[in-house]
């Protein structure tokens, strides 16, 4: 893929991320996408599962928000650190709201083919987000 290309999946991707609108990010994703966040026992796969993850994470924290702070690109893989900020008023994952912001650093490492998203891999701290949830305490 050009680079154009590549720039465009990854603005249009986030941009939808910011937008709480997991059915336009996935219209980014491959069928078959598989959706590997570091922090959860097991991927989501599938675009169904993916629009499920990512709803979740916009009903825990319907104020999210992710802003870019460096990206590579290298033949058909995207690497983006973005910062994410949001309130944790919803339920997420089983845990209720804390009602508690969180600032953290995450980095997505996305891998296209065939002008998709066919992996996408998020690694973040999540002890960090827990202690700034007041769920884990140092």
């Amino acid at each position: 893929m050009d680079r154009q290309a590549l720039l465009d999946i990854r603005d249009g991707f986030l941009a939808a991320m910011n937008e709480h609108n997991a059915e336009k990010m996935a219209h980014y994703c491959a069928d078959d996408v598989v959706a590997d966040e570091v922090a959860e026992s097991e991927p989501f796969v599938g675009v169904e599962a993916f629009k499920e993850a990512y709803s979740g994470v916009f009903e825990g924290y319907p104020d999210c928000h992710s802003e870019i702070l460096e990206a590579y690109m290298d033949g058909d893989v995207v690497i983006c650190q973005v910062r994410w900020t949001a309130t944790n008023t919803g339920v997420f994952r089983g845990l209720d709201p804390t009602g508690k912001k969180v600032d953290l650093r995450i980095a997505y490492f996305l891998t296209l083919k065939d002008g998709k998203i066919a992996k996408i891999t998020e690694y973040y701290d999540l002890a960090t987000l827990l202690v700034q949830q007041g769920q884990l305490a140092l």
